[in-house]
């Protein structure tokens, strides 16, 4: 039978960070609702050109920020204890939320950074755009 991770001494680091309020980041909110809105069809954004060997790349936001939660919610799978909660596009760059299981090394972070891009550039077929991982939550299970 595995130990309940919440027994653990250092969760006690964890309670203590949880329990302070932390400021929503400044347009966490609206990025968060554009990206909602984008995903569910109810705007519309130009293409995004992304250069190939062969000239460019057309792919749309709503196609990109997909493509990039699917592939990460898969290799979040894959490594173990990493769960994607969002994905949006702000400002050129995929911005993938994740929760991790405690006791999942922040390494989880890099490495799913670099698997994503890996992902995506197999995918599209030239480079996407930058991919930052931001761990938003730690879960004990």
């Amino acid at each position: 039978m595995t130990q309940d991770p919440r027994d653990d001494p250092r969760w006690e680091q964890v309670r203590a960070v949880a329990s302070r309020p932390v400021p929503t980041p400044p347009g966490l909110v609206e990025r968060v609702l554009r990206s909602v809105g984008g995903v569910r069809g109810g705007r519309t954004t130009p293409p995004l050109d992304l250069p190939s060997a062969g000239g460019k790349t057309q792919v749309s936001e709503r196609a990109l920020v997909l493509m990039t939660r699917k592939l990460a919610a898969e290799i979040g799978r894959d490594l173990g204890g990493v769960h994607v909660s969002a994905v949006a596009l702000e400002d050129d760059v995929l911005q993938v939320l994740v929760t991790v299981r405690f006791g999942v090394e922040a390494a989880a972070a890099d490495l799913l950074r670099r698997r994503v891009t890996e992902a995506l550039t197999g995918q599209l077929g030239s480079a996407p755009p930058t991919v930052n991982i931001h761990v938003v939550d730690v879960h004990p299970d």
